[in-house]
């Protein structure tokens, strides 16, 4: 252990049917990305603990009072957790900040954001509505929407808290029961989420959180008592999960990768864009899947935007995540630093010009730091064009206007993508061309921002369905229709 409380210490670190209980799985490590020094140990559910959290989740689903609450009941359960979250907000951002390298500003936005999140979807419980089918004087025909039933939910390292909330939100208040796990990087957070659980006296079985890797995020994918797979991470591992799921024909929501572009076209505000474009793709380090990590300039404004581009880079600071002025922490882990340094040296290999980073702080050397870089003169091809990075870089390359929506379109995914221009029109003639989920249009509004209400995830590679919004609880639901013949 470091020297750092992080206020969690949890040998039993799974929640199953109410009660914490030890796993018996592998032995998971959790480390300090800032020092690469051990900051605990965890178990992992081993397979029979898998079996034992799908059993309570369907015993809680089948013979449990959830299902059969008033769904504003529901919602009041969940707005008792959005409660207990934000009274333990500071622990939570610490745990996170620490565990994750995520800056401690950051990582409280995302915990009052997952707050938020439950608030959200305890007021949207009650409003998960059918509809009556006109079909003549001798029939009458409705529609209901009714819970998927026992959910498997698999929740990235990089948004640890937020995503759990995402995803275990929407999923208990459309009256599903769930089962999920956390990524081996970061599973403290979710031990606290489970305290709030039982602290509210959410009813048992209902929500069952386990720590583990792939194996146990394997068992639970397969696993016969699962009626739906909720993941969040790697299109590959994305692919994987699809292909074990189909087997059972389970329901399926996956939000993968991205490899976002950013339009920027010579009538914009080249002072905004250029800010904006900084947080689209430094936030987080650049482990986001919605990371805006490709940039199209027209050429007028090209060499002008790109210096103030590195401009506004120079101003973000690298650092402590507990202090509060630090705007980017660590990569997660040794490895995936590794990765990155790969991808950039392979730009520099295939002939992009490095502006700015490409390497480690100096000062930084014990940590996963990684210097926010900006490659400009990039092309169609290089790696660094095609390859999502996960980590805080950017490809910047020359465009014609009528090349747009062209060049943001060239890709295997098909997550997110940013607009600066003044003329609405092209705007929006350019939105609609975009093959992508989630557009911003003279703006990079944080998740926070956004909250609960707007819906996010991709096209292509970026995965099936949607979190958020009202279709984030509807793809919890079957629909069922009921035909009444009337005599007449």
């Amino acid at each position: 252990m470091t020297d750092v409380d992080i206020s969690v210490n949890h040998p039993e670190a799974l929640f199953i049917n109410g009660q914490f209980v030890a796993g018996t799985g592998e032995e998971i490590i959790v480390c300090n990305p800032s020092n690469n020094l051990q900051l605990t140990t965890v178990r992992s559910a081993g397979k029979l603990q898998v079996d034992a959290a799908v059993a309570a989740a369907r015993v809680a689903f089948t013979q449990g009072p959830w299902p059969n609450l008033v769904p504003f009941e529901r919602g009041q359960y969940l707005s008792r957790i959005a409660q207990a979250i934000e009274a333990r907000c500071e622990d939570i951002a610490r745990i996170d900040a620490i565990s994750s390298g995520k800056p401690i500003k950051g990582a409280r936005r995302e915990v009052l954001g997952a707050a938020r999140v439950f608030s959200y979807y305890a007021g949207l419980a009650p409003d998960l509505t059918g509809s009556t089918i006109p079909l003549g004087s001798q029939n009458f025909a409705f529609t209901s929407r009714e819970p998927v039933g026992v959910v498997g939910q698999l929740v990235p390292w990089n948004f640890p808290f937020l995503a759990a909330a995402w995803k275990l939100a929407p999923a208990l208040a459309a009256g599903c029961t769930v089962v999920l796990k956390t990524s081996p990087f970061t599973p403290l957070s979710a031990l606290v989420l489970a305290e709030i659980l039982r602290s509210i006296d959410l009813p048992k079985g209902v929500a069952n959180i386990l720590s583990g890797g792939q194996m146990a995020g394997s068992a639970l994918v397969a696993h016969p008592g699962i009626d739906m797979i909720s993941f969040t991470g790697s299109t590959s591992t994305g692919a994987a999960v699809m292909q074990s799921a189909a087997a059972g024909i389970k329901r399926v929501a996956l939000e993968l990768g991205g490899k976002s572009p950013t339009l920027v076209f010579a009538d914009a505000d080249l002072a905004a864009a250029a800010s904006a474009s900084v947080r689209a793709v430094f936030g987080n380090s650049g482990q986001s899947c919605s990371a805006r990590s490709r940039i199209y300039v027209e050429s007028a404004v090209y060499q002008e935007f790109v210096a103030r581009l590195e401009a506004e880079t120079a101003l973000l600071k690298i650092g402590a995540v507990l202090d509060e002025t630090t705007d980017l922490g660590p990569l997660i882990a040794r490895e995936h630093w590794q990765r990155v340094d790969e991808l950039v040296r392979s730009g520099t290999k295939d002939g992009a010009r490095l502006i700015c980073g490409g390497g480690r702080p100096v000062g930084l050397e014990d940590g996963n730091y990684f210097q926010p870089t900006i490659f400009s003169e990039t092309k169609a091809g290089m790696r660094i064009v095609e390859e999502e990075i996960f980590g805080p870089v950017v490809a910047v390359a020359c465009m014609d206007a009528s090349d747009a929506i062209d060049l943001a379109n060239d890709s295997a995914f098909g997550l997110s993508a940013s607009i600066w221009t003044k003329d609405l029109t092209r705007a929006l003639k350019v939105a609609k061309g975009l093959r992508v989920g989630s557009i911003n249009i003279n703006a990079h509004p944080s998740a926070s921002q956004i909250g609960a209400f707007m819906p996010f995830g991709g096209f292509k590679q970026s995965g099936i369905g949607r979190e958020l919004g009202r279709q984030g609880l509807e793809q919890y639901t079957e629909t069922k229709n009921v035909l009444i013949g009337i005599e007449s």
